[in-house]
């Protein structure tokens, strides 16, 4: 199960990164039987606003529905607590195979992150967390923004966005 739903969100997520727009509904489903496991996640995106979004996924086994349930939304909630957003949609299953004291609890969650508004005096992680996200809204090629303007908009030198580019592990 864990390597169909992350072969589905990570296709939808590469996607994602370069879609404009932001999730309004979101539509899943994961099955197990037999033949292996298999994860379906479909988006509806309203292109009329840009943000940066995301799917994320937890699948966690416990004794029973109940514990699996609570360490999944345990796992969630840490992951959900890094972004800044509002959920979009939500889906969660059990599934209870045939062995005694063993069920599993899988969560997809659908996310639109927030795009702050606050541009004068950032921190490095607040400014490096920006650069990400605009790097991500433009495919991830640092060719593609001028970083003459971005350190005059930021405040900061050229050489200081080189070096959150390097600290995001890319290079220009």
């Amino acid at each position: 199960m864990r390597k169909a739903l992350k072969r589905a969100a990570t296709e939808l997520n590469e996607k994602l990164a370069k879609a404009q727009g932001y999730i309004t509904r979101m539509e899943a489903s994961v099955d197990s039987g037999l033949a292996g496991a298999t994860a379906r996640i479909a988006l509806v995106i309203d292109e009329s606003d840009f943000r940066p979004k995301c799917v994320l996924w937890v699948n966690e086994v416990g004794r029973s529905e109940r514990v699996a349930l609570l360490r999944a939304q345990e796992k969630i909630n840490i992951r959900l607590a890094k972004l800044r957003g509002e959920v979009a949609g939500f889906y969660q299953k059990f599934i209870t195979p045939p062995l005694p004291k063993r069920a599993y609890a899988t969560l997809i969650v659908a996310v639109n992150e927030e795009v702050p508004e606050k541009v004068g005096k950032l921190s490095s992680s607040e400014r490096r967390d920006r650069l990400a996200v605009v790097l991500r809204l433009l495919g991830n090629d640092p060719k593609a923004i001028n970083l003459a303007q971005v350190a005059k908009t930021l405040g900061v030198s050229r050489d200081k966005i080189y070096n959150d580019l390097k600290e995001l592990g890319i290079e220009r």
